[in-house]
């Protein structure tokens, strides 16, 4: 599904006015008649003993809680309309909405001054639903003034918030807040979710995200080769890719995983068996040759190929020649569990100038980079940092990266022509073409160790299966998080592991593919 900011929002306004002629009043009408239709789905009853209050802004989310307002007074629920600015200074559209309102007596107040505060203080704790129109997508910057104050109101009363578009008070470029925001249980985006709708921590203010059709054509919501997206289901079977009756596992991609070091064998372990189970035709693990026994009894299925070893255990610059000399047509992985020595770093420089096949870095592999301005070497590339390696490879404290993480992730990728995967909550996934992919699976019990060693080995195994590299770290981390979804709810968040992941992923490729034969 596409993700669009605030001013790409705007564009497709303009788009469905000049292309389609489609009025802003149409447009209007659809978004506050589908988010009247959902409100009403809240509740059972008797509608007229349930009590809206419907605060409206000066704009065009203003003029969408207008319409929601008439019909959800239409419905028979009791309405009243609470506007943060007088009728006289309504964007045109809104206005029309406002006397259409007046006009069929639904209650309205005016908030002018603070003293109008304690009345709609008591307004608010009576009612049943509050609809937040105050600002929609257009908003930037802090909260201040009366507006601050009455979603300061909103937010103390104990009583459902609705918000239109996004929460009042997000930025939809970004998803960045101030210190004031509405906190809602419920938040209806119209035709296509903004940035500011997903991303952290603006994100975090919905509660739960409906996306209403407002009957843009398709024309203007369809994904752009150009545009970023946010990975759902549909996007996913696009990129999946069934396999033939006649297939072998020479078509399936050969992986190899290098890595580990004394008492980090695991990780080289847990990366091959997220590639074989995602897939992968062949993975064989190149490992200090002091690891080999217990990678080996850990996974009958892969081959293995030890190397030359430091003192340390660890791998140093002695162990590129013997990797680069299996490269050829195959997938490296490098990185889980390698250790931080200064002979790794020169190890991992030397495959990202000298490698000869696609690369994916993780782990260890990625403080190599922070010493790098960039690569001359053009085959694809993923990189697969937390928050804090990333900070490493940017010379940017966690904090920065946190709190700018779209210009972090894009800012990586050009510098090192490469598609970098920024983990965390709403995992993000950049291109050097400036795209951006954002992915709503997985969960807080996914912050445990091992988790992205599994997940660069998934992404491998796409890489082997023929997929380009954005794809192959999208889908990777979609299904990836998608298997920690569906393991949670046997494991529970405390008790959830990498293992785990790696045992329910087979059935969520399964599903997958049974919806890809039932989509042909």
């Amino acid at each position: 599904m596409r993700l669009i900011n605030g001013e790409e929002s705007r564009e497709m306004d303009r788009d469905a006015m000049e292309k389609y002629g489609l009025d802003t009043l149409v447009l209007m009408e659809n978004a506050g008649l589908r988010s009247a239709d959902l409100a009403a789905s809240f509740f059972q009853g008797e509608t007229e003993k349930i009590r809206i209050a419907v605060i409206c802004g000066k704009g065009n989310n203003g003029g969408d809680g207008l319409v929601m307002a008439r019909h959800l007074f239409n419905k028979g629920f009791r309405v009243e309309i609470f506007c943060l600015a007088a009728a006289e200074e309504f964007s045109p559209a809104a206005r029309k909405n406002w006397d259409i309102a007046e006009a069929i007596g639904i209650r309205a107040t005016f908030l002018n001054e603070v003293r109008d505060l304690a009345l709609f203080r008591l307004k608010l704790m009576t009612s049943h639903l509050i609809v937040d129109a105050i600002f929609g997508s257009g908003f930037k910057g802090e909260l201040k003034g009366l507006a601050k104050d009455v979603i300061d109101i909103i937010n103390e009363v104990d009583v459902r918030v609705f918000s239109l578009d996004i929460p009042s008070g997000v930025d939809a470029d970004n998803g960045e807040v101030g210190t004031t925001v509405v906190s809602a249980e419920d938040t209806v985006t119209f035709a296509l979710p903004k940035f500011g709708n997903i991303l952290a921590p603006g994100g975090e203010f919905n509660g739960r995200l409906h996306i209403a059709d407002i009957s843009f054509p398709p024309e203007i919501t369809e994904e752009k080769e150009e545009g970023n997206i946010l990975i759902d289901e549909a996007w996913a079977l696009t990129k999946m890719r069934p396999r033939k009756a006649d297939s072998h596992k020479g078509i399936y991609g050969h992986i190899l995983v290098a890595g580990g070091s004394p008492n980090m064998a695991g990780s080289v372990i847990l990366a091959g068996k997220g590639a074989l189970k995602a897939g992968a035709g062949l993975v064989t693990y190149l490992m200090p040759e002091s690891l080999h026994d217990v990678v080996r009894a850990h996974n009958l299925e892969a081959m293995t190929c030890c190397l030359p070893e430091q003192e340390d255990g660890s791998l140093g610059l002695s162990a590129a020649e013997p990797i680069l000399h299996q490269t050829g047509n195959k997938i490296l992985v490098l990185g889980m569990g390698l250790s931080r020595t200064q002979e790794s770093i020169a190890l991992v420089k030397r495959i990202v100038e000298d490698i000869n096949c696609p690369l994916v870095l993780d782990a260890d592999a990625l403080i190599a980079l922070g010493e790098m301005e960039g690569r001359n070497n053009h085959h694809p590339l993923i990189l697969t940092p937390h928050p804090g390696e990333m900070s490493r490879i940017l010379g940017r404290s966690i904090r920065e990266v946190q709190e700018n993480r779209m210009d972090a992730a894009s800012e990586a990728a050009k510098r090192f022509d490469a598609v970098v995967v920024l983990k965390g909550s709403r995992t993000m996934i950049a291109a050097p073409d400036g795209r951006l992919l954002v992915n709503c699976t997985g969960n807080a019990g996914m912050a445990t160790g091992g988790m992205g060693d599994v997940l660069s080995g998934i992404i491998g195994a796409l890489l082997g299966q023929g997929l380009d590299a954005l794809s192959a770290a999208a889908l990777g981390v979609y299904f990836h998080g998608l298997a920690g979804d569906i393991a949670v709810h046997d494991t529970g968040e405390m008790g959830l592991t990498a293992a785990d992941i790696v045992d329910y992923l087979p059935a969520v490729l399964a599903d997958y593919e049974e919806k890809l034969k039932g989509a042909e």
